[in-house]
């Protein structure tokens, strides 16, 4: 019982690091542009409570090696992603910074299929929508005891940014929460679950992040669309006929009026010069396609190749606002067909999940990895654990085991269609 509810406590509190709620409140004066201005005390602590996590987290790893070692086998898609980043200190311009980095993203992705692997699906949807409600509550809170906190009054005046360093990372968790809220069932008061959806929603709309609330509105209008996974072949096919017509015509509107379309959001045609910054990278990624630069090796400020990048922009580039960019400048071509490779395998898994599990958590998974890859069109998550957005991926390697667990421990048992997984 004791173990539960530290390996719980644990989940939590890594989930909160992953959105650096930990580092917001030590030190709100960091940007996602600038470095964290900070006293020692506060990085000191900040330091320390990241190697607590890494400490507890290595500790429940060797507790259940097998365990662990038996979901790393059933994950190898994965395993094999993450194992290309060590391996690209082989090549990288930066050997000892790949080598450093690389072992982080090793060891959050060994606790992403520790938890994949203890938890069911239903209920690491749970607590992650636990969290994030943990999360409303404090935000609301500190925006009237204490507003520097959670509102960005530096560049973008009045905006929400929540316990994140700026209001896009602050507006992709809530669109996370409404989609989430919409599809798991609390256990106990599951009346809140509203509650919280209602301000998640209304948090998204502060945080003025425009293409965080488009990216939900979209799933969350097409996630009924999942469920034809469910009927039978026959009647999936009707499906798709009836489909295509609406389809490719609401596509072709979408590609002659994006300019106006985008109008409407509030954005430029250049993505708020995301489109300028993706131009300058291309020269750069294309002296090293195949390989890249070595994992998270590029980004080095004015030194180094991306100072070419910095001095055309003529500001601090952080990293190029498109996660396949900058997942090709890290492990070049082969680094994003094996993660093209990974997604299409949960997404597949996703689709059987959803056969299996006829409650609305079952398009969950489904509905999360789309939502990955879409926002990484215009944010930078793929295989990231060191920026101020480390919860994408953490779930994306999360689910992905998950799945993967799911399907195997299927196939040694006679599921049933209700069927829900107990965790060990």
């Amino acid at each position: 019982m004791v173990l539960r509810l530290f390996e719980r406590l644990f989940v939590i509190v890594l989930l909160l690091c992953s959105m650096e709620v930990i580092s917001a409140v030590t030190y709100p004066s960091a940007t996602e542009t600038t470095p964290e201005i900070v006293t020692d005390e506060s990085h000191t602590l900040d330091r320390a409570i990241e190697g607590s996590v890494y400490a507890c987290g290595t500790l429940l790893v060797l507790l259940r090696w097998r365990r662990v070692l038996g979901a790393v086998r059933t994950v190898w898609p994965l395993v094999a992603l993450t194992a290309l980043a060590p391996l690209s200190i082989l090549w990288s311009v930066q050997p000892s910074l790949t080598l450093r980095r690389s072992v982080i993203l090793l060891l959050w992705v060994v606790f992403a299929i520790y938890i994949g692997e203890r938890y069911t699906m239903d209920k690491l949807a749970r607590v992650l929508a636990q969290t994030l409600c943990l999360m409303m509550v404090v935000v609301i809170v500190l925006s009237f005891v204490a507003p520097a906190y959670v509102i960005d009054y530096s560049n973008h005046m009045g905006a929400l940014k929540g316990l994140s360093v700026h209001k896009n990372l602050f507006g992709e968790y809530m669109a996370l929460a409404v989609v989430l809220l919409l599809l798991v069932r609390f256990r106990h008061f599951d009346w809140l679950r509203y509650v919280f959806l209602v301000i998640a929603a209304a948090l998204l709309v502060f945080s003025r992040s425009a293409t965080s609330l488009f990216l939900c509105v979209l799933l969350v209008a097409t996630m009924p669309v999942w469920r034809w996974a469910r009927l039978k072949r026959k009647q999936r096919l009707l499906v798709c006929f009836v489909a295509v017509p609406i389809v490719l015509p609401a596509m072709y509107f979408i590609a002659r009026n994006t300019g106006l379309l985008l109008q409407i959001l509030g954005r430029d045609p250049t993505l708020t010069g995301r489109t300028q910054i993706w131009a300058m990278v291309w020269p750069s990624l294309m002296k090293r396609p195949i390989l890249g630069y070595g994992y998270d090796a590029f980004w080095t400020g004015l030194k180094g190749e991306s100072a070419n990048v910095v001095i055309r922009s003529g500001w601090m580039v952080p990293h190029a606002h498109n996660g396949f960019l900058d997942l090709g400048l890290s492990l070049g071509a082969v680094g994003v067909a094996i993660f093209l490779y990974v997604w299409a395998y949960s997404l597949r898994r996703g689709i059987e999940f959803i056969r299996l599990e006829r409650g609305p958590i079952g398009l969950w998974p489904v509905t999360f990895l789309y939502l990955f890859f879409l926002h990484n069109i215009s944010e930078s998550t793929l295989l990231t654990v060191l920026t101020k957005d480390t919860l994408p991926f953490l779930l994306f390697a999360t689910i992905t085991t998950s799945l993967a667990v799911n399907r195997r421990r299927a196939t040694t048992a006679t599921p049933t269609p209700n069927s829900q997984l107990t965790a060990a």
